[in-house]
């Protein structure tokens, strides 16, 4: 399954909140995060219905990821995976456990930024598309 997410998912920082109840470091996605992971949701929905994607269940698959920035800064793509996964659990996947991402490339696109996902279970890795 193909899934383009336009724009760039927001960094950690701005995702989550921390702090400690009791002696104890919590952390809350804040209102951007939980907006955020509901867009991306409804367009994966929109693709697995187009596409015909059935959630896996148990099975490794594979994220073949191409990430394009909106402008030069230095940034790094791995900063992106929490929200990505944590938004796409229980829906293109059970569990993102079984997720093993593979980061392709990255480049620049200032007027259209995105982040592009190919899923395919492990198990189909080296048969023709």
């Amino acid at each position: 399954m193909n899934l383009t997410i336009p724009g760039n998912p927001p960094s950690v920082n701005h995702m989550y909140r921390n702090f400690t109840e009791g002696g104890r470091r919590m952390r809350v996605i804040k209102h951007e995060g939980k907006m955020w992971m509901k867009a991306t949701q409804q367009l994966a929905t929109v693709a697995m219905k187009q596409q015909s994607w059935t959630p896996t269940v148990e099975e490794k698959l594979v994220a073949e990821i191409r990430v394009f920035w909106p402008d030069r800064r230095k940034r790094d793509v791995h900063n992106i995976d929490k929200i990505l996964w944590d938004a796409l659990e229980g829906f293109v996947f059970d569990n993102d456990r079984w997720v093993l991402p593979r980061y392709m490339d990255f480049d620049y696109d200032k007027k259209n930024p995105r982040v592009e996902i190919k899923f395919y279970p492990l198990a189909e890795e080296g048969q023709s598309a």
